[in-house]
C-alpha cells in the first residue's frame, strides 16, 4: 500500500530554524551594542529576525499536526496562517503602508495564526479523562471563537468595554483550558472509553494517550 505523502515540514526542522532566527536576532543586538548606534535599518533587521522567530513558534504545532492524516488540513491551514501573518508583518516593516486597512488585516491574520497554532496543539492532545476532555473542549471552542470575535471587532471598530471584557474571558478560557487539559489527563480520573480501541486505530497523535 502506497504511503500517504507528507508535507516536508517537520517539528525538528521548524525548531532548528527557530533557533537560527533567535540567534540572528541576538547577533543584530550584539552588532548594535558594539557599534554603539541604533539605526532604522538595524531596528528593522532586529524586528525581522524576531518576526521570523515568532513565525516558526507558531508553525511548530501545525508542522506536527500536518503529519497526522486525520487533521492534516487543519495543520496546513495553521502553517498558511502563520506564513501569511509573517509576510504581512515583514512587508509592513520594510514598506510601511499608509492605509489603516493593511494593519487591520495584519492584526486579524496574526490573531488567527496564534489561535490556529493553539488549536493545532490542542488537536495533538485528545485527552480521554472526563475533566481533561471538558477542559480540552473549552479550549478548542475558545480558540475557534477568539479570531471571529476579534476579527469582527477590528473590522467594524468595536470599542465598547463590555464586548472586550467578553473577549478577554474567552481568551482566559482558551489559555486555562489549554493548560488544564494535559494536567487533568494525568491526575487519576476515570478514563473514558476510546472509540479508536474498538476500531483498532490510534489517535491523531499516533498513540493511545491516557
Amino acid at each position: 500500500m502506497t504511503a500517504t505523502p507528507r508535507i516536508p515540514i517537520t517539528p525538528k526542522a521548524v525548531l532548528a530554524v527557530l533557533l537560527a532566527s533567535l540567534a540572528a536576532a541576538a547577533l543584530v543586538v550584539v552588532a548594535m551594542a558594539l557599534l554603539g548606534e541604533y539605526t532604522k535599518t538595524r531596528g528593522r533587521l532586529l524586528l525581522m529576525a524576531l518576526s521570523l522567530a515568532g513565525f516558526w513558534v507558531l508553525a511548530l504545532a501545525p508542522s506536527a499536526l500536518v503529519q497526522r492524516e486525520r487533521y492534516s488540513i487543519i495543520g496546513a491551514g495553521g502553517l498558511a496562517a502563520a506564513f501569511l501573518g509573517f509576510l504581512l508583518v515583514a512587508t509592513g516593516t520594510w514598506a510601511p503602508p499608509a492605509a489603516d486597512a493593511y494593519w487591520k488585516v495584519t492584526a486579524i491574520v496574526s490573531i488567527g495564526a496564534v489561535s490556529g497554532a493553539h488549536l493545532c496543539w490542542l488537536l495533538l492532545l485528545r485527552p480521554r479523562r472526563l475533566p481533561a476532555r471538558t477542559a480540552w473542549w473549552t479550549a478548542v471552542m475558545a480558540a475557534s471563537l477568539v479570531p471571529v470575535l476579534t476579527g469582527v471587532a477590528i473590522i467594524v471598530e468595536i470599542k465598547a468595554a463590555p464586548f472586550w471584557w467578553v473577549v478577554s474571558l474567552v481568551v482566559i478560557a482558551q489559555i486555562a483550558g489549554g493548560i488544564a487539559a494535559p494536567a487533568l489527563n494525568h491526575l487519576g480520573f476515570h478514563r473514558l472509553p476510546s472509540p479508536h480501541r474498538r476500531t483498532g486505530k490510534l489517535g491523531p497523535s499516533g498513540e493511545d494517550q491516557g
